[in-house]
C-alpha cells in the first residue's frame, strides 16, 4: 500500500515534476534544491523536506538530484509511472481545450473520447491529424465504459443543471476519479466514498483571485 500523503504535498510534488519537464535537463545530469526553488517558488529547504518526508534519497551533497532518477521517484509518487485513459463528458469549448492539452501526453494522460448530447458536435472528430478523439454520444456511455474497462477518470465539463445527474451516471458505470469544471459544487453518493471527486469551477477560481486582488485596497 502506498503512503498517504496529502493533498498540499502532492501539490509541491507536481510543481517540482513540472519543473523538470520545463527544464528538459539531460538525465545525467543532477538539479539542485536551490534551482527547484527558482524555478517552482518552493523553498529549498521546503524541497528537501519533502523529499526526505518521501524517502527520495537520491541526493549527493553539492551535487543535488540526478534528474532521471528523481523524474522516476516523482513519477511513482504522482502514479504518473503508467498511462492513464480519461474520457471528457462536455464536448464545449472547455472540453475540446482540456482534449487538446498538448502536456497531456508528458504526464502519461491520454483522452480517448468526448461524450456529449448535441447533434452538431456526435460523430465528429476533435483534434489534430492523427491525434483525434471521437465525439460520441452520451447514450453510449455505458457500452463505451463496459467495452473499456480501464478507462477510471473522468473530466466534467458539463452544463451546472445536467453535472450531478451526469457524476451519479459515471460513478454508477464504473468511474473512480472526476475532476468536475461545471460551476457547481457536486458531492458523491454516501454509498460510494472511494470515489475521488474534484471541483474545479474555473468561475470560482477568478473570484478568489478578484478579491485577494482588491479587498486590501
Amino acid at each position: 500500500m502506498k503512503k498517504k500523503i496529502s493533498l498540499r504535498v502532492i501539490r509541491r510534488i507536481s510543481f517540482y515534476y513540472e519543473a523538470l519537464l520545463k527544464l528538459n535537463l539531460p538525465e545525467n545530469t543532477y538539479i539542485s534544491s536551490r534551482k527547484l526553488e527558482e524555478v517552482t517558488g518552493v523553498s529549498c529547504n521546503q524541497v528537501r523536506q519533502d523529499f526526505f518526508y518521501l524517502g527520495i534519497s537520491i541526493g549527493k551533497q553539492k551535487k543535488g538530484y540526478q534528474v532521471k532518477k528523481l523524474f522516476r521517484e516523482l513519477k511513482k509518487i504522482l502514479s504518473i509511472d503508467h498511462s492513464s485513459k480519461v474520457i471528457i463528458i462536455g464536448a464545449g469549448r472547455i472540453g475540446q481545450a482540456l482534449s487538446n492539452y498538448k502536456l497531456f501526453k508528458d504526464r502519461n494522460i491520454m483522452v480517448t473520447a468526448l461524450f456529449d448530447i448535441k447533434k452538431e458536435l456526435v460523430g465528429t472528430e476533435i483534434g489534430k491529424p492523427g491525434q483525434k478523439k471521437p465525439v460520441l454520444h452520451v447514450d453510449g456511455l455505458e457500452a463505451y465504459l463496459s467495452e473499456n474497462p480501464d478507462i477510471k477518470i473522468a473530466l466534467l465539463t458539463v452544463p451546472e443543471e445536467a453535472a450531478q445527474e451526469t457524476l451519479d451516471k459515471l460513478i454508477s458505470h464504473g468511474i473512480m476519479g472526476v475532476v468536475n469544471f461545471a460551476p457547481k459544487i457536486l458531492k458523491v453518493p454516501k454509498e460510494t466514498r472511494d470515489i475521488q471527486l474534484i471541483n474545479d469551477c474555473i468561475g470560482t477560481s477568478l473570484y478568489k483571485i478578484v478579491y485577494l486582488l482588491y479587498s486590501k485596497k
